[in-house]
């Protein structure tokens, strides 16, 4: 059921203000990490692709109750997301703080980050879904001072990478060994004063991973002009680093055969229809093809043209059957006035609908009020869920949106913050 205008405006200024902690590195919207595959290109056993299905697949789900004494994590397996089912936190790991959930399918183990010491731990999913808590490995000695949502990529199970915006670096460490290889120094021009530099989320393919760099105002209301595009040789750690001009604010990506597609975020969306001369721009989106290790000179997307004239829409994920899901906005509702909030934005006139991305053609606008707001979106194979929570944030189920009607599936105590498949 909808809620009224002034409680949905309470909720999203909340919720941004939890983004920005819980959320990807570059803004507060962001959430978990859609359509990255695994890179296999390291020297150790190749990961399995996540977007096959598989017979028995496990998930670890990251969720948190908010009270007067603070945040209180659970970290939980879970076998399937679309069952209808109560979870419970009797099996869970139980920590308190900022937490992060780092995991994918495939390598044995996922990590937590714990933003107070900003370290990772590694744990061992069992069986029968329980835990066995690992060894510890700090960054704080390589300055990192917060630990970032969906930061980590596992290429094997001895090599991973950690993206730390605040400091331009990408820390090497070995997820196995538990012990730090090397630190990549990103040029330092990558940071800029008065902004907040963001690094999109993940995209990889064998022996290579990327992700886009995008600028904020400390407000996140206006995103700079341009990105860089950031490649990693997953073999030697070399790097490249290209600037280009026609986009801005790409945060989400989508992975789509051997072609990497990023996406402009909702800040862009909000700066493009508040400050439209300077804020930002009509949704963006620039692609890697196949064989291909820049962004193509030759495209740039968006997917305006199968929108209504008064609708700004942002990618946030692709499914394996190459649909993109959308969130939308209707600008006669959201305020769009000079000195308009990110959180005001976020409040009201917002619905989900999906598209093929090849033909930016066949729009679904998915029935009723999902709750774009909500923020937090998984993709598993074809199926792409939201969650929706209750008023005062008790309670949150996540919703199968891949019908075109929203589906339940599991609910459970608190709201959702991450959510990964381990198996």
């Amino acid at each position: 059921m909808p809620y009224p205008a002034s409680l949905r405006t309470f909720l999203a200024s909340l919720l941004a203000l939890t983004l920005v902690a819980c959320g990807d590195d570059s803004a507060p919207s962001d959430d978990a990490d859609a359509g990255a595959q695994p890179d296999s290109g390291a020297s150790d056993a190749s990961l399995p692709d996540a977007s096959e299905p598989v017979d028995d697949p496990l998930f670890v789900l990251h969720s948190a109750v908010q009270n007067s004494e603070g945040r209180t994590n659970y970290f939980t397996a879970v076998r399937s997301l679309g069952e209808v089912a109560e979870i419970d936190y009797t099996s869970s790991i139980e920590l308190p703080g900022r937490a992060r959930l780092y995991a994918e399918p495939g390598i044995g183990f996922f990590a937590i980050g714990d933003g107070e010491d900003t370290s990772v731990t590694r744990y061992t999913l069992r069986e029968d879904g329980t835990f066995e808590e690992g060894e510890r490995l700090s960054f704080q000695p390589f300055g990192v001072t917060a630990m970032g949502a969906q930061a980590v990529l596992f290429v094997s199970p001895t090599r991973a990478y950690y993206k730390d915006p605040g400091q331009a670096q990408i820390i090497v460490w070995n997820p196995t060994a538990m012990e730090v290889e090397t630190v990549i120094e990103l040029p330092a021009d990558l940071i800029r004063e008065g902004r907040v530099t963001g690094f999109s989320a993940w995209a990889s393919r064998p022996g290579e991973a990327y992700f886009a760099v995008g600028w904020t105002t400390m407000e996140y209301d206006r995103v700079d002009a341009g990105s860089a595009l950031v490649r990693i040789d997953t073999t030697t750690n070399a790097f490249t680093v290209m600037n280009d001009a026609r986009c801005r604010d790409l945060n989400k990506v989508g992975v789509v055969g051997d072609a990497l597609y990023f996406f402009s975020g909702v800040i862009n969306g909000f700066g493009h229809a508040v400050y439209p001369d300077d804020g930002g721009q009509q949704d963006c989106m620039l692609r890697v093809m196949p064989g291909q290790n820049v962004f193509d000179p030759s495209w740039v997307g968006t997917i305006s043209s199968a929108l209504e004239e008064n609708e700004i829409g942002t990618v946030i994920a692709v499914t394996g059957d190459g649909r993109a899901w959308a969130q939308v906005v209707d600008t006669d509702v959201a305020p769009s006035t000079p000195g308009s909030t990110y959180g005001e934005w976020y409040a009201a006139g917002w619905r989900w609908v999906s598209l093929d991305l090849a033909t930016v053609g066949d729009v679904v606008r998915i029935e009723g009020e999902p709750g774009a707001y909500s923020g937090f979106t998984v993709v598993d194979g074809t199926r792409f869920f939201v969650s929706q929570t209750e008023a005062d944030y008790s309670e949150t189920t996540l919703l199968d949106l891949s019908g075109g009607a929203p589906a339940p599936g599991i609910t459970f105590p608190g709201f959702a913050l991450d959510l990964a498949r381990a198996r």
